[in-house]
């Protein structure tokens, strides 16, 4: 009985697990369908960013990694949308994310920041010829002992 005991716990402590959301600035996951275009991204900017160092690594990763990872990009909380500009060998374009954000009062966290769908028709602006965004919580919803779902922010699916 006594080794049960560590273990009932560790079950119990789990089990009341809080989610506060992200401990570090919030990312849009971005995917490119990319089909045969080879896509060698030059550069990626972040327009009004202070630091665009993150992006150097992303660009980086774009080009040497196979298969071909998704971008993880920062947003902006200090406005409702964030605009990036991609240079590639052969073209320019840009894409501009529109959503809510959501600071609100958490029990056991105090306040969490997160965001939402802009609630308009128009989710983004791009010279891209297709852009699907699909808006999550950044928050995981159903947290158990093996896995937890949710929590993936938003994600931007792009075809060239």
């Amino acid at each position: 009985m006594k080794n049960l005991l560590p273990l009932f716990l560790l079950i119990l402590i789990l089990y009341s697990c809080t989610d506060c959301g992200p401990q570090k600035e919030l990312t849009v996951g971005i995917n490119f369908n990319r089909g045969k275009d080879s896509l060698h991204l030059k550069k990626i900017e972040a327009m009004g960013a202070l630091d665009q160092q993150i992006f150097k690594k992303q660009v980086e990763d774009f080009n040497t990694s196979r298969p071909f990872p998704d971008l993880s990009l920062p947003i902006s909380l200090n406005a409702d949308s964030t605009t990036y500009i991609f240079e590639f060998q052969n073209r320019v374009d840009t894409l501009t994310l529109f959503y809510k954000r959501d600071f609100h009062y958490k029990d056991h966290c105090g306040f969490v920041t997160d965001t939402k769908s802009p609630g308009t028709w128009r989710n983004s602006k791009s010279t891209f010829s297709e852009v699907n965004v699909s808006y999550e919580s950044y928050l995981r919803r159903d947290i158990t002992l093996v896995s937890s779902s949710g929590g993936h922010g938003i994600s931007v699916n792009i075809s060239l």
